[in-house]
């Protein structure tokens, strides 16, 4: 058997993997045939989960809560440089740091909840705009990594998402609530950034469907 064709087995499930190598194990096949046979394998199973609109919404999300998250990374590191030196409020960087912890945690959690086997696709729709502005970034009073302030409570949610689909509603209604408020309050916000609250309000409308469905199952 060709390594090729091992190392497309790490696409395939745990249980599919196993069974695969022992399929081409048994038969022997190797080089190029081998690998043919596995990715032909997993393109299938990868054709198959994008049947569902989940994987889809997942992407979307990911891709362009990535590119506004970005900026608002970048101008929560410029307000805080001009808040050290005395030129912003406490009260206002504090309210736009909230905002962007809130909004990078509720896009992860959508994105971890739908992606399912295909967070991998996810996980490079994100990656690609985040490289493409630190690799690009030209401001030489600031970090690179200036423009990722985002990257570390988006993937916690992600991460919570994944473990745990969906969240309560009263849990969800209260978080975006309190988001949409502080979007209210704060002086700063551009009119882009009210798309970043949807992930928030989505939240709050697949929970309140789901408990409707547990009503109607239980009743």
């Amino acid at each position: 058997m060709s390594s090729l064709a091992e190392m497309a087995t790490i696409f395939l499930a745990p249980k599919d993997r196993d069974a695969v190598l022992g399929d081409l194990a048994e038969t022997g096949a190797s080089g190029w045939s081998a690998f043919r046979s596995v990715l032909g394998l997993v393109v299938r199973q990868q054709m198959e989960l994008w049947r569902s609109w989940q994987p889809w919404v997942a992407s979307s999300v990911a891709f362009a809560e990535s590119l506004l998250l970005l900026g608002v990374s970048f101008g929560l590191s410029v307000d805080s440089r001009h808040l050290l030196r005395g030129e912003r409020g406490y009260g206002s960087v504090l309210c736009e740091a909230l905002l962007m912890l809130s909004w990078a945690w509720t896009s992860g959690f959508v994105v971890g909840s739908l992606s399912g086997k295909t967070r991998w696709v996810s996980g490079i729709l994100c990656a690609i705009p985040c490289l493409s502005c630190v690799l690009r970034f030209q401001d030489t009073s600031l970090s690179r990594l200036c423009v990722l302030l985002f990257l570390l409570p988006g993937v916690v949610g992600a991460m919570q998402g994944v473990r745990c689909a969906r969240l309560s509603h009263r849990t969800a209604r209260t978080l975006a609530i309190a988001m949409t408020a502080l979007m209210l309050v704060w002086g700063g916000m551009y009119m882009r950034n009210w798309f970043l609250l949807l992930p928030a309000w989505w939240l709050v409308a697949h929970a309140e469907r789901s408990e409707l469905s547990n009503e109607k199952v239980a009743a």
